[in-house]
């Protein structure tokens, strides 16, 4: 019995010095820490716009045009001559929706209107031109007058889920054509669409 007793101690000594002879845990050396940030948003847009371009952008070529050829602010068509004729705007939305197209040149990027006019002022800069607008006609060939929110609203009622908006665009003279200077005729015309 005391040999047994004398090998369970053994044992037990042997057992608990093994058990303070273990390693520490070791600690990781830091190499560097930083933050994640995650930035975006969340739409519930219900229509879209077809051909949308980076950052939902539509652009429409004008091409050249020469002064005598363009039409006034209050006469866009003038000689007949539309710079960017029947321009479609396709838009997909549940059927049965009412949209409505908002344009709004005075809002964020938009280049704003010609005071005193319904057309939508070019951008000002190095070798722009000068008291010239663009007009934006219906589909009808009416001037969309572009002064007010109220007054700058297409409605569409879709039969389907897809619809097209159809518009046409001039170069304009907003004063007298003799005072008008060619050169660039850039403008940016944002809009929104909402929806019932």
């Amino acid at each position: 019995m005391k040999q047994l007793s004398r090998t369970l101690l053994a044992l037990s000594i042997f057992a608990a010095g093994n058990a303070f002879a273990v390693d520490p845990p070791v600690t990781p050396t830091k190499a560097g820490s930083g933050t994640i940030n995650f930035t975006g948003s969340i739409n519930n847009d219900a229509c879209s716009v077809e051909g949308i371009g980076l950052n939902k952008t539509i652009s429409i070529n004008m091409g050249e045009v020469s002064i005598k050829d363009m039409g006034t602010a209050t006469a866009p068509k003038g000689n007949g001559t539309l710079s960017a004729e029947n321009f479609d705007m396709k838009i997909s939305c549940n059927a049965g929706t009412k949209v409505a197209m908002i344009f709004e040149p005075t809002k964020g990027a938009g280049s704003g209107i010609v005071t005193g006019t319904k057309v939508l002022k070019l951008i000002d800069g190095l070798g722009a031109a000068k008291n010239i607008g663009i007009a934006l006609l219906d589909a009808n060939g009416a001037l969309i007058d572009l002064s007010s929110p109220t007054t700058a609203k297409i409605e569409n009622t879709l039969q389907d889920s897809n619809t097209t908006l159809k518009f046409s665009a001039a170069y304009v003279t907003t004063i007298d054509a003799a005072s008008a200077v060619a050169g660039r005729g850039d403008a940016t015309l944002p809009f929104t669409l909402q929806y019932e």
